[in-house]
């Protein structure tokens, strides 16, 4: 296929065409996270639908003569009224119905049970966005027509006022590449989302959950989500506050839409347990280790099954600083009262997020040349220094000095052969004790491996896993 990739052909390689969000979950489902099914529309659709259309120079015009927001508006109605290239929407439409046809289905119940599926639409840009970003998330999409609605709006999306602002800002070109994720929507009971380091503090996972589907769009942002402080190396649920959820997002019957549901006594109870709260945090630690990256993480959670949904990558961003300044002034009037003057500003203003670089002061050529100057002018002088240093160094001790050192000589020599004998001892326990340790770590990687086939149902590499597990502690059993 020209326009649609599947995430087991995605390739790091591919970030111009498919984008940030497309790769990291293209490595997320390599190393066997539980996934739902996705397929990627590449940057070459978006540029062929451009295209064929004739929108770049429009939308050049329009951003020239008009408002962000007013500029936007006239996107989506050119954008709604754009064409999708023929080749695109068959390529599409075959994908879309591959999702209705769930793993191990038998020909029978493909046939009697065909539906088209509940999908969410994903946007991948090129370049690293916010960590909260969520526009170009569409969800709860069924059918062909709302499917090709729903991508138009995506691709529009990044033209939004907030994404141009934010591009503008960063420096990013507006030429930049993006693809799209097209997922399957599973029926799940309960969603989270994780940070693998909040604040980048490494030690501390951050769990929030909550009841329903996910709540993507900023206008039906879920309110009372519990909040799980979890320790980053043990797992352990280090601090938990349970919020009264007032409703939580469902999908109608009647209609299919995802609408708001009352939870009364429900929401005020604790959204997952101990248990699901331990293994998200494990999924986040995981997957942060697999992309290298710190990751904001969106799951669904059904029964025994989380799934991972979206990966955002953490960034650090500015915070924003307010700052009151007050000022009293005593003035007097055209009568020569005196009157007491007060105000007071509000300043707003950008803080610097930690960790990240000073960028180099840009000087000019001249600047440049008088630096260099410094910089040569400093060392030979520090030579200098060094050259004094040495003359004295090199000048003969006297006799009681000579025969301190020869003391200290000796004593040393001594020292030397009694370590000698005692770091070898030493140096075998600490083989054994290393050897020991690896064989360990090794059995709780089998452990989660076997974890995830039972999961997945596959009982061959199961069995397969468990005969390694029970030789390994037979064998650390025999050493220890």
């Amino acid at each position: 296929m020209r326009y649609i990739i599947t995430l087991n052909k995605v390739k790091r390689s591919d970030l111009e065409s498919l984008g940030f969000r497309a790769i990291d979950f293209g490595v997320l489902r390599e190393k066997r996270l539980n996934l739902p099914l996705t397929f990627v529309i590449n940057n070459q659709a978006f540029e062929d639908f451009l295209a064929e259309n004739g929108l770049k120079i429009r939308i050049e015009k329009v951003f020239q003569n008009k408002k962000a927001s007013e500029a936007y508006k006239e996107v989506l109605d050119l954008f709604s009224k754009a064409v999708i290239p023929k080749e695109l929407e068959e390529e599409l439409f075959e994908a879309y119905a591959s999702l209705a046809i769930d793993p191990g289905a038998s020909a029978s119940s493909i046939v009697s049970e065909w539906d088209y599926p509940f999908v969410t639409l994903i946007r991948s840009p090129s370049y690293l966005i916010s960590t909260e970003d969520t526009e170009g998330v569409i969800q709860n999409i069924r059918g062909k027509n709302a499917l090709l609605k729903a991508l138009r709006l995506v691709w529009a999306s990044i033209y939004s006022p907030k994404s141009v602002d934010y591009r503008k800002k960063t420096g990013i070109s507006d030429s930049s590449g993006m693809g799209v994720l097209v997922q399957k929507m599973k029926k799940i009971k309960q969603s989270a989302v994780s940070y693998s380091s909040p604040d980048f503090d490494k030690t501390m996972i951050i769990v929030k959950s909550f009841i329903g589907f996910q709540d993507y769009d900023s206008e039906k942002e879920i309110l009372g989500k519990d909040h799980h402080e979890v320790d980053s190396d043990t797992l352990m649920i280090k601090r938990a506050k349970i919020n009264v959820q007032e409703y939580s997002l469902v999908r109608s019957a009647e209609t299919g839409e995802l609408v708001k549901h009352e939870l009364r006594e429900q929401g005020s109870r604790q959204k997952l347990d101990d248990k699901q709260i331990a293994e998200v945090a494990r999924i986040t630690k995981r997957a942060r280790s697999f992309i290298g990256k710190d990751l904001k993480l969106y799951f669904g959670i059904r029964d025994a099954y989380t799934y991972v949904l979206l990966a955002n990558r953490m960034i650090a961003e500015p915070k924003r600083v307010v700052e009151e300044k007050e000022e009293v002034k005593l003035i007097v009037d055209d009568e020569g009262n005196k009157i007491m003057e007060h105000t007071l500003e509000t300043v707003g203003g950008q803080e610097k997020p930690e960790g990240l670089p000073e960028l180099p002061e840009i000087i000019s050529e001249e600047e440049a040349r008088e630096e260099v100057f410094k910089e040569e002018r400093v060392e030979e002088e520090v030579k200098e220094e060094v050259k004094e240093e040495v003359e004295e160094e090199k000048q003969v001790p006297d006799e009681e000095l000579k025969k301190d050192l020869e003391f200290l000589e000796e004593i040393e020599k001594k020292e030397v052969k009694e370590e000698g004998v005692e770091e070898g001892i030493i140096e075998g326990e600490v083989d054994k004790e290393v050897n020991l340790l690896e064989e360990v770590l090794s059995i709780k990687e089998i452990i989660e491996r076997m974890e995830e086939h039972a999961l997945n149902n596959n009982n061959v590499a199961y069995e397969q896993e468990a005969r390694k597990l029970k030789e390994m502690i037979s064998r650390v059993r025999e050493e220890s």
